[in-house]
């Protein structure tokens, strides 16, 4: 955890890879995420590139490293070391493109043999801004989704339809499945059951000092009245009640006789 000053920049950190063929908006998409103009004229990525993206979950700070891939058909050539800690992975196509959705297959083949497969992903239909020139309907990439437990998302880099609240989710899915008990650390104590004190309204001191005078003299006045008082099992004292097995006679002293 970075500080700066007092306060913590982060919580928690979580890798997050995204993959996909060439040309199919992953730097795009990063790009967005970090703050930056879509552009048209980006070209390929040449090795590998991250941004840090800070999103709030709750009260606790989640950074995402989000790395970027060259679009390698072959997952393996990226490197195991760049994967290896990875907690989620964003599988991006282009719409337009049929062929970059069936390569999604291949992907997800490669992340399930090197032993990643408990891992989140999530499968991004991206470019869903070019209508017109759409391929991959959405029913497809869904039923893809469902049969391999993907979460699915319809991005569009150049409006920004659904990619903050797509790494907000990644965020949210993270932090809930890795370090909840962060979650927990950061609820206030006034909602702590232990913490919920009975706050009583302003006091009137005027007007208590009347009510205890008025009730004092109501006290010396039943003490002068009845010797004794017979309290039986269902007998009230202001608004306590009592429950005795026996009859109790309780009288003043008097003098007996010599």
């Amino acid at each position: 955890m970075l500080t700066t000053g007092n306060e913590p920049l982060f919580d928690v950190k979580y890798k997050v890879l995204l993959l996909g063929d060439t040309l199919v908006g992953k730097t795009s998409l990063q790009r967005f995420i970090a703050g930056k103009d879509f552009r048209t004229d980006i070209g390929a990525t040449i090795g590998v590139d991250f941004v840090n993206k800070i999103i709030p979950v709750e009260q606790s700070k989640v950074n995402l490293q989000i790395w970027d891939t060259a679009g390698q058909r072959n997952f393996r050539t990226i490197g195991r070391g760049y994967y290896a800690s990875t907690k989620a992975f964003i599988l991006v196509y282009d719409v337009t493109n049929m062929e970059t959705f069936r390569l999604i297959e291949n992907f997800n083949h490669l992340i399930e043999q090197a032993g990643l497969d408990i891992e989140r992903r999530y499968l991004i239909a991206n470019k869903v801004d070019l209508i017109e020139d759409r391929k991959v309907d959405e029913e497809l990439g869904q039923r893809f989704a469902l049969r391999n437990s993907m979460t699915y998302f319809e991005t569009s880099c150049k409006t920004g339809e659904n990619i903050q609240d797509l790494f907000e989710q990644i965020a949210s899915d993270l932090v809930r499945q890795h370090n909840p008990r962060l979650l927990e650390s950061h609820v206030p104590l006034f909602n702590n059951f232990a913490f919920n004190y009975y706050v009583p309204p302003t006091i009137d001191h005027k007007l208590s000092e009347k009510l205890r005078s008025a009730h004092q003299q109501q006290m010396n006045q039943s003490k002068k009245k009845a010797k004794f008082k017979l309290l039986t099992p269902n007998s009230h004292l202001g608004n306590q009640r009592f429950h005795f097995r026996r009859f109790l006679i309780c009288c003043s002293p008097t003098e007996t006789d010599a």
